[in-house]
């Protein structure tokens, strides 16, 4: 019988929290474009989680095994086997969610990424150093810590331009609060997934406490006065609501690859899918937001470097000096 290398679990979830990544650049667009559109960012929100929302049910209806593990996650939340508080992340997406219909139009992919990813990269460093991680904790060593400065500098040289603009304070620091709520979310994420058995019952989770937030959110603006200005124009513009979708493509992945990864390199990880997936968006779609300068792809090459930093083992070079 062959066994499975160590080594080859870690790789897959790098590369598949970086297509994940290339996921939220894309949703951050759609997202951005929905609050436009509808005129306001939580409506916008709560488009994007009802739908999402409305693919999972269809999902768990149909497997066998995430109905199991949607029936499992509740019993054992009901006799508190597990803490309740930890099915609380979908109120993170949310935030994530809101964060990027208001400020997306203002700011630009860039700029979002660069602040959203600062506060996943300080949140990081301070929950992998707990217990909550479904991998245990990772202490911040020299590299890890070298790591995520260099990534900083790589995002902040993709953004300096943008941010010379007049961007109002407000903007960058949304993200970045959502960045620092996301790592919890994967985190405890993480937790329900493997005490489920269910990556999809956790998506579910957080999808089903993110909607009824929104949804009470929503009804209380609607009964304030606050109004829908358009309707999308379908099909032409459909694809303004893919951004639930791709929201739930983010979480299911990183619920299943922050295990090997813990949640400092999962950041990481999805953060250089997140600026390949803007560059991308930037050439295809011309945004108006951020010019695709030289500056630009220096600084994808910066953050590649800070995540090979990150990576590197505890005590590798020491080893090698005794």
């Amino acid at each position: 019988m062959t066994q499975q290398r160590p080594g080859i679990a870690p790789l897959v979830s790098a590369f598949a929290t970086i297509i994940a990544g290339g996921a939220m650049a894309l949703q951050g667009t759609a997202n951005g474009t929905l609050g436009e559109i509808l005129g306001n960012g939580i409506f916008a929100a709560t488009v994007s989680f009802l739908i999402g929302l409305a693919l999972l049910t269809i999902i768990v209806l149909a497997v066998p095994g995430a109905r199991a593990g949607l029936a499992k996650a509740y019993r054992i939340v009901r006799t508190r086997e597990f803490p309740w508080w930890m099915t609380l992340g979908g109120i993170a997406g949310t935030f994530t969610v809101i964060a990027q219909a208001f400020t997306v139009p203002l700011i630009g992919v860039a700029v979002f990424t660069m602040a959203y990813v600062a506060g996943q990269l300080l949140g990081a460093l301070g929950v992998d150093s707990t217990q909550l991680p479904p991998g245990g904790p990772k202490p911040p060593t020299p590299w890890r810590i070298g790591g995520s400065l260099i990534v900083l500098v790589g995002v902040g040289i993709s953004a300096v331009g943008v941010l010379g603009q007049g961007v109002p304070l407000w903007a960058p620091l949304m993200p970045f609060l959502a960045g620092v709520a996301t790592t919890v979310q994967q985190a405890t994420n993480g937790r329900l997934r493997f005490a489920s058995g269910s990556a999809i019952a956790s998506t579910f989770t957080n999808f089903l406490v993110g909607s009824v937030v929104l949804v009470v959110v929503s009804a209380a603006l609607f009964a304030a006065g606050t109004r829908v200005e358009a309707v999308p124009e379908l099909p032409g513009q459909w694809w303004v609501l893919l951004g639930g979708v791709l929201g739930m493509l983010f979480i299911g992945i990183t619920t299943q690859t922050v295990a090997h990864l813990g949640v400092l390199l999962l950041s990481l990880m999805s953060l250089f899918g997140n600026l390949v997936g803007s560059l991308v968006i930037d050439l295809t779609f011309h945004s108006a937001h951020a010019e695709v300068t030289a500056s630009t792809y220096v600084s994808m090459v910066i953050v590649l470097a800070g995540v090979a930093v990150t990576t590197v083992p505890p005590g590798r070079f020491s080893k090698r000096l005794r």
